[in-house]
């Protein structure tokens, strides 16, 4: 799926709107372990994974916490800073080889302004984007490690053969020790 067919399937998309998308639209391929965001730079793009995987993560007291995984088929961003347009406190890792399309954000904007369709899939994309924050929120709260870890799973079946265990152990709130535990308790 390509970036155009995920907005697409947000909200649907006159000929029209999907051109102006499209022209605006850039894809490249990088590297396994590219930065894609450094910590404090400004993030200008809004990305979509069309194949890899990827991270965001902040450091906090010295340790590495992963705060996002995105792997085939989804959005990854820094979505405070790129709203704000401020430093962002967070970077973005790519994990594997991968290919993005991204859009610069400013671009999007200047289109949302002038077709009220693409504003309108900018407003389901943001519903969607905070309606997945307070599902992690809750999963965080109410989930034990291993109900998370056989969400995940459920979610993302390949995902432990992709993404390094410390990684996953952090997403989820444990450590990787107790991540091997319920990991061997689940095989």
């Amino acid at each position: 799926m390509s970036l155009l067919q995920a907005f697409a399937a947000v909200q649907p998309l006159s000929e029209s709107a999907q051109q102006l998308l499209a022209a605006a639209i850039v894809e490249k391929d990088y590297p396994k372990g590219h930065v894609l965001l450094p910590f404090g730079q400004i993030p200008a793009y809004m990305h979509y994974l069309v194949k890899g995987a990827g991270r965001i993560y902040y450091l906090r007291d010295g340790l590495d916490v992963t705060d996002y995984l995105a792997l085939d088929q989804q959005f990854i961003g820094a979505v405070p800073a790129l709203i704000t347009q401020s430093p962002s406190h967070k970077a973005i890792e790519l994990l594997e080889d991968s290919l993005l399309q991204s859009i610069r954000y400013a671009t999007f904007e200047e289109l949302c302004q002038q077709h009220l369709e693409i504003a309108n899939l900018g407003r389901k994309m943001a519903l969607f984007g905070f309606l997945e924050g307070q599902q992690r929120v809750e999963d965080l709260r109410f989930l034990s490690a291993a109900e998370r870890y056989e969400e995940l799973l459920r979610k993302h079946p390949t995902i432990t053969q992709r993404i390094p265990l410390k990684h996953l152990a952090s997403f989820l709130g444990t450590t990787q020790v107790s991540l091997s535990r319920i990991r061997s308790g689940k095989q």
